[in-house]
């Protein structure tokens, strides 16, 4: 098990992300792409690119630093035939970009619907997706965080998966993996350490996100009224890391833990986002140490 952390919003690149995290100690980094113009053409990478991503392996190799997974920031409505197109595009030139920046990784998301034949859709789309990322020998890994784009949102607007789905949909690409969220298990009230022993096969990323639930807000308008959960940054919500962690390790789990610093009282600011990173992981780093 490795100490990860998302670098997106300290907006510095995949190259300054590297050494951001060579500078911290911390020998893995992920990173999240916006949604990006494709075309007609099958994609490519020009020889700019080219180079700044062997540059970017040549700085992973020299540092010591994996870079853990490309996220694409993305919640690809399935059965939106023109949504899919351009998905699997995104999904193809992330898959270019992770292969010549060394990584082994690209993590997904999608927005499900309310009828019922949307999990079928999910699972032909995520198989379309899995056969991209093996033509350049990549793990497809599902996201169940809440997707970028829903973050703020209240549940009138938008559905969850739930356990069965995450199943259901595993038994149907048994090759996917799962990056985890903890802190949206809390909000979904799932019990995230009872159901760990059932899944933690499949999970190769956990996201650490911490959570904080307004009880409040939420006895006032239920679960459908303003949103009355919000991310916080680890040690500032209800996860309880330990018991998660201790847990982990004892189902002999060797992926990535990623400290996520979604947190609307973090400033935008480099020092600020810089102490934010620092508190995180002294939370965190010595659980995963120990």
């Amino acid at each position: 098990m490795r100490l990860c952390f998302d670098a997106t919003r300290f907006g510095c690149g995949l190259d300054g992300a590297v050494e951001l995290a060579a500078e911290r100690g911390l020998t893995a980094v992920e990173y999240s792409f916006q949604p990006f113009d494709v075309t007609q053409k099958a994609p490519s990478l020009d020889k700019t690119e080219k180079a700044y991503l062997a540059e970017v392996k040549k700085a992973c190799r020299e540092t010591g630093v994996e870079i853990s997974c490309l996220n694409l920031d993305y919640a690809v409505d399935p059965e939106d035939k023109k949504a899919v197109k351009k998905f699997l595009q995104m999904v193809a030139k992330l898959a270019l970009v992770a292969d010549a920046a060394g990584c082994h990784r690209i993590s997904v998301s999608v927005n499900v619907g309310a009828n019922g034949s949307w999990r079928e859709s999910v699972v032909e789309l995520l198989a379309e997706a899995q056969k991209i990322a093996a033509k350049k020998n990549l793990r497809l890994t599902l996201r169940l965080s809440t997707p970028q784009e829903f973050r703020g949102q209240s549940l009138k607007g938008w559905r969850a998966m739930e356990p069965q789905d995450w199943r259901d949909i595993l038994s149907s690409c048994p090759d996917l993996s799962l990056s985890f969220s903890p802190a949206d298990c809390v909000w979904l009230g799932i019990d995230y350490l009872k159901i760990l022993s059932g899944l933690v096969a499949a999970i190769d990323h956990v996201e650490a996100h911490d959570i904080e639930i307004n009880r409040t807000l939420l006895n006032d308008s239920g679960m459908y009224g303003p949103l009355w959960w919000r991310y916080r940054m680890p040690g500032k919500g209800q996860v309880d890391w330990s018991q998660l962690i201790e847990l982990l390790k004892l189902y002999d789990f060797s992926g990535t833990v990623s400290i996520h610093l979604d947190d609307e009282f973090i400033g935008e600011e480099a020092e600020d986002l810089g102490d934010a990173l620092t508190r995180s992981v002294k939370v965190l780093a010595p659980l995963v140490k120990d």
